[in-house]
Parts: C-alpha cells; structure tokens; sequence
C-alpha cells in the first residue's frame, strides 16, 4: 500500500492541474463567446445560435468540445458572410445610386421631348386622345428600367399615329387648293370666251359694214333712178333691209345676252362655290393655327405657344427691357390620383388647376400647361415679392376646392409646389426653366420632410 501512495500522489496532482487547465480553457472560451456576442448585437439573426453555444459553455458536464468547435466556426462564418455582404451592399449601393441618379435624368429628358407632342401639339383624333392619355411617365430616383421602357413604347405608337394624322390632313388641305385653283382657270377661260375674244370684235365689225353699205346704197340710188316713185321705192328697200339686219342683230343680240346671263349666272354660282371652298380652307387653316396656340383639355395657351412667348420675352429684355417673372406648378403625386381614381378624375384636376390660374392671375398675365400635370405663369410688371404673393393667393385659391371621387366615395386631398426663377439678362430659356424647376422640386422636398 504504501508503494501505490507516490504513484496515487502524482494522479491526484494531474487530475488537480487538468482540471485547472479545463477550468481556464472554459473561462477562454466564455471570452471568445463574449466577444462574439458584442458582434452578435449587430447581427441578431445569429442570436439563437450564440445562445447555444453558451448552454454548451456554462452546462455542468464535460464540455462537448469538438461541437463547441463546430458551432464557434459555423458562427464565425456567418457573422464573417454578413459583413462581407455589408460591405459589399454600400459598394452596390452607391453604385445603384448613381445609376439610379443617370436613369432620372434621362427620365426628364425623355419627358421633355414626350410632352410637347402629347399635349396640344397638333388636333387629333379621339383615339389618339386616349393614346396620349394613357402614356404617363413618373420620374423618381427609384424608379426600375421597365417604367421607361413602357410609356417610351408606348410613345412611339402615339407618334406614328400623328404622323399619319399629319400627312392625312395634308392631302386634304391639297385637295382643296388643287379644287379651288381649277375653278379659277374655269372662270379664266369662260371670261375670255365671252367677253375678251378676238372673234367678237370681228363679229362687230361686220356688222358695222353691212350697215354702211345699205346706206351708201341709198345715197347711189338717187343717181341711177330719176323719178322720185323709183327713188321712194328703193329708199324703203334698203330701209327695210337696213330694219331687217337691224332685227336680226337684235335677236342674235338677245340670244347672246341670254347665254351671257346663263354664263354670269353659272359664274356667280362658281365664284360662291369658289368662295365656300376657300372659307373652308381659311376655316381650317385658322382652325389648325388655333389649335396649335391652345392646349385642347384646359383651354391655356400650349408648350409651344409659351417657348415662342419665353424668346421674345428675353430678347425683349436682353434689349433693355424689363426683368420678368416665371413660375413653374406641379401637381403633387398626380400620377397617384390617375392610377388611384381613373384619368377622367384627372384630367377634372387639370381643368380645376387652369380655372383657378386665370382667376388667381392677372388677364395679361401668360398662363401655360407646360406639359403633362405641369403648368407656368410669365408675369411681367411686377417685382418677385408681388409675384410670391399671387402664387401664394393661387395656392390659398386652390386649397379652398374640393375634389371628390364618385368612384371611391370620398374627398381626394390635392396640393400643388411651385417654382419661382427671376429672368437674368443674357439667360438662355432652358437655364431660367431650370431654375423654376429646381425651386418647385425643392418645394416638393420640403413638403415630404415635414
């Protein structure tokens, strides 16, 4: 017994210092554990599989420790994935932003060439009204590569279909001119044969020469008859002849005045057809000329009509003249309200926003649809104080109306941002535009921050 005593000495000594060594192994691994779970707060979808780890740690039988291996490693990467991906995800992000920032600026200019065309550009025909009606481009900084894609398709449908409105009129309008032009070489030619021909002169003088003659025959008679029965007798003869071509050139006469009645009375005919035919066309020549100055749903002057005023009004300043005002409206979220309550609610919208600018406004004052949910005011005359206070009047005018949907039953809350941009002497129409556009955006960008 007392031989075993050395050797029961040194295991107790060895179980003694394992079991210390065990001890700070463990208290190791709750470190590492506890550095993990500060990462771990970031990332609480791994939550579950810290906690099982520490139940392994803090459980009183022997530590399984090649699963506590498995589980730290599988942690580990994890946790190690997710921030990588994080990483990652600000690199992409940054770079879905720029090109998110390249996709609405192309939006803009997509819709800056779209609306000329869709509103008021020239008279169409209903079903190209619905075509127009139905291409709405939004543009936001989220917004995916298909929403360009559909309305640009759309779009061009709608061109193709003014083209063949355009050239359809034309051969109309041709058509007439060409009508027209032959009616007047008609009556060239029927004025020529009645009252212009060398035939008729010639008619006249030998008439004047059947005349003389019978009178220079009675004038003879009186030498070659001595008594005066023979020279009473011939005097009556040639008088009577003289009565008789007489006669007869009255009645060929009457004939001719007759024909020349029916001529002047087909002439007159011709003329007012003539003159029809050509109100027609002035008709609808002024027809196009005012159509192609006014917006067709609001009744506003249209884009175009507003870039010819915007020259003349720089040139006009860029000459010495006065500064003038611009001011750009947008209806907020309009897209929202076609989707949500139909177009013809609105297209009301519109219509309500062009009768509360006339009635906020001054009458010399350019009131434009710019294009799509888009409106502008050229006001000249006043100073930009005066100008903000007739947009705030328009907005106080417009937050007093009231809009409800009989679709949906209920009111629609509509508000309007507005842009104001004071004319610079030398500034180009775009770079003034600009300006008002910018300002109306930061309007809009206030409102959804507040």
């Amino acid at each position: 017994m007392e031989d075993l005593r050395p050797e029961l000495d040194r295991i107790k000594r060895e179980c003694l210092e394992s079991e210390q060594i065990y001890s700070d192994e463990k208290e190791s691994l709750l470190k590492v554990i506890s550095i993990f779970g500060t990462v771990v707060d970031m990332h609480s979808e791994f939550a579950e599989e810290h906690q099982i780890i520490k139940k392994m740690l803090n459980s009183g039988d022997v530590l399984p420790l090649d699963r506590i291996q498995e589980e730290v490693i599988n942690l580990r990467s994890k946790i190690f994935t997710a921030e990588t991906k994080t990483g990652l995800g600000k690199s992409e992000t940054e770079e879905a932003n720029e090109i998110n920032k390249l996709l609405l600026k192309a939006c803009r200019n997509i819709k800056k060439i779209m609306l000329p065309f869709l509103d008021g550009f020239y008279p169409i025909t209903r079903e190209l009204k619905e075509k127009a009606d139905g291409i709405n481009i939004e543009c936001h900084l989220d917004m995916a590569e298909h929403e360009l894609e559909e309305p640009t398709a759309a779009f061009l449908s709608f061109v193709n279909g003014l083209k063949d409105k355009i050239s359809e009129d034309f051969r109309y309008v041709n058509k007439t001119f060409i009508t027209l032009l032959e009616h007047v070489k008609e009556l060239e030619n029927m004025l020529a044969s009645e009252f212009g021909g060398n035939d008729r002169l010639r008619d006249i003088e030998h008439f004047e020469t059947k005349i003389n003659k019978e009178v220079g025959s009675i004038v003879n008679s009186f030498d070659i008859h001595a008594r005066i029965n023979e020279i009473k007798s011939a005097v009556v003869a040639k008088l009577s002849n003289i009565k008789r071509l007489v006669a007869k050139r009255k009645k060929d006469e009457i004939k001719r005045s007759e024909r020349a009645n029916k001529s002047i009375n087909k002439l007159k005919n011709q003329i007012v057809n003539a003159e029809k035919d050509a109100q027609e066309v002035f008709k609808k020549a002024e027809h196009f000329r005012k159509a192609a100055e006014k917006d067709g749903l609001t009744g506003l002057h249209n884009r175009s009509s507003f870039d010819e005023k915007l020259n003349d009004t720089l040139k006009l300043l860029n000459g010495e003249g006065d500064s003038f005002i611009v001011v750009l409206f947008d209806v907020d979220n309009f897209k929202t309200i076609n989707d949500t309550f139909g177009h013809v609610a609105g297209d009301k919208v519109l219509k309500e926003v062009a009768r509360t600018l006339r009635e906020s406004f001054r009458k010399n004052d350019f009131i434009a649809r710019y294009g799509g949910d888009e409106f502008v005011v050229i006001i000249e005359g006043l100073s930009e104080d005066m100008a903000r206070e007739r947009t705030a009047k328009f907005t106080e005018n417009f937050s007093q109306k009231r809009f409800t949907s009989a679709m949906a039953g209920k009111d629609i809350n509509i508000s309007i941002s507005a842009g104001i941009s004071v004319a610079i002497a030398g500034e180009s129409p775009e770079d003034l535009i600009r300006r008002a556009d910018l300002a109306m955006y930061d309007s809009k960008k206030n409102k959804s921050s507040t």
